[in-house]
């Protein structure tokens, strides 16, 4: 077994839009050698309703009202199957 310690890459993530509308993510990785990699990706997402959506002035408060209404609530009940 190969002893070498893995390589930590700070990973960030956004979210460009196309002319056409249509999502896609960026995501956005730092090397060792202090440069940084901008890489556009596609993958799939299934988006929960919206009515579970929280809307607040930060981050920090848009999670923790995301915290409330989603206390209690399984996988299922916020992913339900299509």
């Amino acid at each position: 077994m190969s002893e070498t310690a893995y390589v930590v890459q700070k990973v960030e993530w956004f979210q460009f839009r196309a002319p056409d509308g249509k999502a896609f993510f960026v995501m956005v990785s730092s090397l060792p050698n202090g440069f940084f990699t901008a890489v556009p990706c596609e993958m799939p997402v299934v988006h929960a309703d919206h009515s579970l959506m929280a809307l607040a002035a930060s981050p920090d408060d848009a999670l923790a009202q995301l915290q409330q209404t989603l206390a209690g609530k399984r996988h299922d009940e916020i992913f339900p199957a299509a």
